[in-house]
């Protein structure tokens, strides 16, 4: 993560930046954040050639520990030793964020490094449960 991500990670308090903070870094990635081996790959925050999921985007190196990696958001925030400033930035928008980690996980696919047209579809309903201004405009209205 470059300083300038750090700062701006450590500045996001509305649910919307936060939202399009998430959505951003997931089309500039252009590619899930997975590792293992390659009969057995799994979602991580923090995966292979430095990618981050939805939620390792929200957490700045200095917070990163990688003993996390088999927990979910409810079990991050029950680590003892999770940061405080991590915690106030996951709990603030705590279910918006497990959506966003299960629209990385379960139903995010790129095509080429773009989202695919189901995965713009399931964004565009993301937006609309969580009441976020469309900052992205799904691929297929462009």
């Amino acid at each position: 993560m470059t300083p300038e991500q750090t700062l701006c990670v450590n500045s996001l308090v509305y649910r919307s930046d936060v939202f399009n903070y998430v959505i951003d870094h997931l089309r500039s990635q252009g590619c899930k954040s997975v590792d293992g081996d390659k009969d057995e790959k799994f979602c991580a925050y923090r995966g292979a050639e430095g990618t981050m999921c939805a939620v390792g985007a929200l957490i700045t190196d200095d917070e990163y520990n990688s003993d996390w990696e088999t927990l979910s958001i409810a079990g991050l925030l029950e680590e003892s030793d999770l940061p405080s400033s991590l915690r106030k930035r996951l709990i603030a928008h705590e279910e918006m964020v497990q959506d966003l980690q299960n629209f990385h996980d379960s139903e995010l696919y790129y095509i080429d490094g773009v989202f695919s047209v189901d995965s713009e579809d399931r964004l565009v309903e993301l937006q609309t449960v969580w009441n976020i201004k469309c900052k992205f405009f799904p691929a297929k209205l462009r």
